[in-house]
């Protein structure tokens, strides 16, 4: 469909939702012309409207006319659609929005976020306890193989044994509307990536610090330091990464807020 020119501000309390009203000066465009231009059809536009992702038409005498809060809503659902979301996950973040909250506040930027497990540590699920984690889902043969493959599970006879934090941020992005098998190509890639970042700082371990204690001779007494700075440096990197991981998706937040007009 026509990218929606997300320039100008729409008013979260202006888009509404199904029982709302919208006054636009730009309302030139009837339900068969508003579905051509997000090229869907007719039956979308209403359905969109029943479940409160788009506002009502502006009603004069019998006719409903779309304008320019309509062309951007269509805009930012078609968007969110390319990118894995759910009408479901659309439509809350459009609630969360209409009352007050920002994407940032919704995502749980700006806070502490969920709290997940500890890691490392291991939990247990019967294949019927997996399926209902990811309600509506269907783990096929195929999804728990390629899960296994990538570490992510290990399958144990009947059993589903995995760490305890994949546990819960699985079900949970799933939740949000993004498919298994995304998650899935997602994590294969992200494994590519926190081997290069381990790796580098494996790097600078190896160049200032294990160096010198190998100049020094290796002294037995050192080696308890050695271990410590291993485990800080691991630490100290992880803060590093999840810090600058966190600014980036508040950037990409901001970003979605301008785009969608909602930000103003």
């Amino acid at each position: 469909m026509p990218s929606a020119p997300f320039a100008e501000s729409e008013n979260p309390s202006d888009s509404g939702g199904a029982d709302s009203t919208t006054t636009d000066t730009h309302a030139d465009m009837t339900i068969d012309e508003i579905a051509r231009f997000g090229d869907i059809p007719v039956s979308t536009v209403r359905m969109y409207q029943n479940k409160g992702l788009l506002p009502p038409p502006e009603k004069r005498g019998r006719v409903g006319y779309y304008g320019e809060v309509h062309r951007r809503r269509l805009g930012l659902i078609s968007d969110l659609q390319d990118r894995g979301f759910s009408l479901a996950a659309i439509k809350d973040s459009l609630d969360a929005w209409q009352s007050g909250s920002s994407l940032a506040d919704h995502l749980g930027i700006d806070g502490l976020g969920p709290s997940f497990a500890q890691p490392g540590r291991k939990v247990r699920h019967s294949m019927a306890d997996m399926a209902q984690r990811f309600e509506g889902v269907e783990l096929t043969q195929e999804i728990m193989r390629r899960a296994a493959d990538l570490g992510v599970v290990e399958i144990d006879g009947t059993d589903v044994v995995q760490d305890a934090v994949f546990s819960e941020i699985g079900p949970a992005i799933v939740r949000i509307g993004i498919p298994v098998e995304s998650i899935l190509d997602e994590y294969e890639v992200l494994q590519d990536s926190v081997a290069v970042i381990a790796d580098r700082f494996a790097e600078v371990f190896e160049t200032h610090v294990w160096s010198q204690f190998v100049d020094d001779g290796m002294p037995v007494d050192q080696v308890a330091d050695l271990t410590a700075n291993v485990s800080q440096l691991a630490s100290l990197a992880t803060t590093v990464v999840t810090n600058e991981l966190h600014d980036q998706f508040a950037k990409i937040a901001a970003d979605y807020v301008e785009r969608s007009g909602m930000g103003d």
